[in-house]
């Protein structure tokens, strides 16, 4: 990971759980680091924790279940750190309704995030990357 020392990695989900500490491991290594969440109070506190690390922190609130929302963050990324070099999908949600219980408004909610929403921050990366030749990017899933 010395290699990734001062590029940007995006976080999704970076407010709690394995979120967070993929940014916490990122920033300790270096890279600077935008947390995508709903509930960007957590992403701040964790900023406020690690202010000294190497890397920054870069708290930016986003539904990612909203395309609009993921393109204004990868806007904001683009105009004020280049672009991204590293994607880690983090974020969303695990219901433990069965499905036979669960209603459909729950279903949809749960696949904008977990498959649409990392799908959009996915093609927005990647094409980031394109864009400014990088070779050696990468995008990691994380699954619930």
């Amino acid at each position: 990971m010395e290699r990734y020392a001062g590029r940007v990695a995006l976080v999704t989900g970076a407010n709690s759980g394995i979120g967070a500490a993929t940014a916490r491991a990122l920033l300790r290594r270096g890279l600077e680091v935008v947390g995508l969440d709903n509930r960007i109070d957590r992403v701040q506190e964790l900023a406020r924790e690690l202010k000294d690390a190497p890397g920054t922190l870069y708290p930016l609130q986003c539904d990612v279940s909203c395309e609009e929302n993921v393109l204004c963050a990868f806007k904001w990324i683009k105009e004020n750190l280049g672009g991204v070099n590293v994607l880690i999908n983090s974020g969303g949600v695990c219901r433990e309704n069965l499905p036979t219980t669960e209603q459909i408004a729950e279903w949809q909610h749960t696949l904008d995030v977990n498959v649409l929403g990392l799908s959009v921050c996915t093609r927005e990366a990647v094409q980031s990357m394109l864009d400014r030749g990088v070779d050696d990017g990468f995008v990691i899933h994380i699954c619930r």
